[in-house]
């Protein structure tokens, strides 16, 4: 799975997490999955599912009579590709002032930050 090359929408991520959950599903089992939080009809679900399909941020396959669709991109993949296009359009592509603003947005706690200061400093240390 390689990182996706379209930006992914509020909407599509609602159902990627649930295909990330699931693993694969079909229409029915994500509107299922998604009820309570979007109470989307199936026929909503099933229409975004096909159109993230045409995008390549899913996978379809026929199975008897349904349809079994599987997220075509992993987590870490959209995050970064999310991440990328965030910092690129807010930031002018400047890491640093990015994390600044999100270290000062954030309101960490004590151990957040103290983890995060680990993962600063792991990136120092020679491989």
């Amino acid at each position: 799975m390689a990182e996706p090359e379209t930006t992914i929408t509020d909407a599509e991520w609602h159902l990627l997490e649930a295909l990330w959950a699931l693993d694969r599903a079909t229409a029915r089992q994500v509107a299922d999955e998604l009820h309570d939080a979007q109470q989307w009809a199936y026929s909503t679900v099933k229409t975004m599912l096909d159109r993230m399909t045409a995008k390549g941020l899913v996978s379809a396959r026929q199975v008897g009579n349904v349809w079994e669709f599987t997220a075509s991109v992993k987590p870490d993949d959209a995050r970064r590709s999310a991440w990328k296009r965030f910092v690129s359009s807010a930031f002018g592509g400047a890491v640093a002032p990015a994390l600044a603003f999100i270290a000062s947005e954030a309101r960490l706690t004590k151990k957040q930050r103290e983890a995060l200061l680990s993962m600063l400093e792991e990136q120092e240390r020679p491989s």
